[in-house]
């Protein structure tokens, strides 16, 4: 890095993607492939959680889940934590965001809304499925393609009532790619690369890729599958995107959660793509343990710009020393669940919420002779000491990530 300078900064987060899906969708992908050839490669890259709501209060403010306080899906950031558009807007950047947001509650089509000092811009749509009225798509659809939006919405939005037919959803699947939801963000986003070019920039571009759409999933806590589709129309809206950038901006890829399926605290739902191309780096795949709270740091190392005093995340820039991924699971109508990982062996430890002092269970993996996590194995005598080995290595993350960031201003 050069001293003082301040690079334009990109975030792009995909709603719901893992590394294993953008890697086995490759020929599919022309531009997130060539991205991942031609940027830092983070290829045990971690969320906090496997919800979205804390996962992204992780990603935004470089906290761990059991510090910010986000501990499941409809809890809202607390005001006391600062977010990374916050700190690039008190630090002179124009910054904006299009597309998801997810740091409050927004059921019942309610509408996030942005901090006084946290974007100059600020076109906010939780997904193209999503009926607040203030939902940015929605209102760029209605004014593009009024008819396309009234065969999609026939009438009004119940929020008492904010499960979406399937007829609904498949007539909005079905648009052509130039209406859909992340061509959207892409050809929003240029807008505004195009009218704040005259000062740096932190601009954020939130697609979605799941199949939820912003809607309820209708599959229970934590549900989401890949809309591949989706992910081709994000991925062609990026490369529109990158054409428009200069070569020193610095642009992060990353997702705001893996895809949840049977088993929430499996690697498809932790594991999550973390790429960084930067002026100031070449390319190369990093294998070591890295969480996505990392990035909130790495941001502010590149712009020259402070970090704020409470943070628990590690910058990239130097050679990721946490050796191991902690995740968390708080849903209220699941067990709760933790997933610590080395990188080879993984441990997931589970409790009944409900039932009190009730035992922890315990599942153990060899990642690299089991990938799929099909052999649970803390249910055989031979891996005993290994188990033992995983659970303390448990006990101290969670030491490491305990919050000491408030002052100490007594002796006693």
């Amino acid at each position: 890095m050069t001293e003082g300078r301040r690079p334009n900064i990109i975030l792009v987060v995909f709603d719901s993607l893992s590394e294993n899906a953008m890697v086995k969708l490759g020929d599919r992908l022309p531009v997130l492939s060539s991205f991942r050839q031609n940027s830092v490669r983070f290829t045990k890259a971690y969320v906090s959680a496997p919800e979205s709501g804390p996962a992204r209060a992780s990603l935004f403010t470089g906290l761990d889940m059991a510090a910010h306080g986000v501990w499941s899906d409809g809890v809202p950031l607390p005001k006391r934590e600062i977010t990374v558009p916050e700190v690039f807007y008190r630090n002179g950047y124009k910054t904006w965001l299009v597309g998801r947001r997810q740091l409050a509650g927004v059921a019942d089509w309610t509408t996030e809304h942005p901090r006084a000092q946290e974007y100059h811009h600020f076109d906010w749509a939780h997904g193209p499925l999503h009926r607040s009225r203030q939902n940015a798509y929605l209102n760029w659809l209605s004014s593009k393609a009024p008819q396309a939006y009234a065969n999609i919405f026939p009438s009004q939005a119940n929020a008492d009532d904010t499960r979406i037919p399937d007829a609904q959803r498949q007539a909005m699947a079905d648009l052509p790619d130039a209406l859909s939801f992340n061509t959207w963000v892409g050809v929003q986003f240029c807008e505004h690369l195009k009218t704040n070019a005259t000062q740096p920039y932190c601009g954020i571009a939130s697609f979605v890729t799941g199949q939820t759409m912003g809607a309820w999933s209708g599959n229970g806590p934590c549900m989401d599958a890949l809309n591949k589709r989706a992910l081709q129309q994000a991925d062609a809206a990026l490369g529109t995107l990158l054409e428009r950038v200069s070569k020193d901006t610095v642009i992060v890829i990353t997702a705001g959660r893996g895809l949840i399926g049977y088993a929430p605290m499996c690697e498809d739902a932790l594991n999550v793509p973390l790429l960084i191309r930067s002026p100031y780096s070449t390319p190369h795949i990093v294998s070591q343990t890295v969480s996505t709270m990392d990035i909130a740091p790495t941001l502010y190392r590149l712009a020259n710009i402070p970090a704020p005093q409470r943070i628990q995340g590690q910058c990239l820039l130097s050679a990721p020393a946490r050796a191991w991924m902690f995740s968390r699971l708080r849903h209220p109508d699941v067990p709760q669940q933790t997933a610590l990982s080395d990188g080879r062996w993984k441990l997931v430890s589970s409790q009944d919420q409900h039932s009190f002092g009730a035992q922890l269970q315990y599942s153990l993996y060899d990642l690299d002779e089991d990938p799929h996590e099909n052999h649970n194995l803390a249910l055989l005598n031979a891996h005993d000491e290994k188990l033992d080995e995983m659970i303390d290595l448990m006990i101290d993350a969670r030491v490491a990530l305990e919050d000491r960031t408030e002052p100490r201003i007594a002796k006693f």
